[in-house]
């Protein structure tokens, strides 16, 4: 948190060098410092990502450990983290299935958009816990978040899908123009005429 937190404190250089580049490059991608839940709920986190939307078009891509999230548990903590930073930064975002070469993440994508086909996954696991009985309830709430996620599955170590990862920023880059900076920009005027 503190390295987060001093980060923060030097971020105008950051942003000053990103100014600097951005005639010469076509995307800036930034590793966001620390554990997300850390990065996503601080004040430090909330300033660097702020800044940056607030100057560059931003979209966020929240990148899942594919080999990882078979388990119909993990992949709705996964979707729940992804949920909150939406919601939480309200910039347009894209789900990064990422080691498709080791696990195809076509499941996730049927679970994704196949409510009943999770249901049974979660079923097969032969698991009547708490957090079982939970999952199962947070699939039915997460269905409609579904519907507008954006999902790609990429290999980070073959480049597999990586076209269809920029084709997905590059989509979601026309949101940020549409409904972020707009909405940004007002927040700015109000904000300025009440001085």
């Amino acid at each position: 948190m503190t390295s987060l937190n001093l980060f923060a404190t030097r971020f105008d250089q950051v942003m000053q060098f990103m100014e600097a580049k951005k005639d010469s490059l076509d995307y800036i991608i930034a590793d966001t410092p620390g554990q997300i839940e850390v990065f996503t709920w601080s004040a430090s986190g909330t300033i660097i990502t702020e800044s940056i939307a607030s100057t560059f078009p931003t979209v966020l891509l929240y990148v899942i450990d594919t080999p990882r999230s078979v388990n119909p548990v993990t992949f709705m903590s996964n979707m729940l983290y992804a949920c909150s930073i939406l919601y939480k930064t309200k910039l347009p975002f894209v789900v990064v299935f990422n080691k498709t070469d080791v696990v195809s993440h076509e499941f996730a994508s049927q679970w994704m958009s196949d409510f009943e086909a999770f249901q049974e996954a979660l079923s097969a696991e032969k698991d009547d816990s708490y957090m079982s009985s939970l999952t199962r309830s947070m699939s039915l709430v997460l269905d409609e978040f579904y519907t507008n996620l954006r999902s790609v599955g990429v290999s980070a170590a073959t480049g597999k899908g990586m076209d269809k990862m920029f084709d997905a920023i590059q989509e979601a880059s026309k949101e940020y123009y549409e409904y972020y900076r707009p909405a940004l920009l007002k927040k700015k005027t109000v904000s300025e005429e009440a001085k």
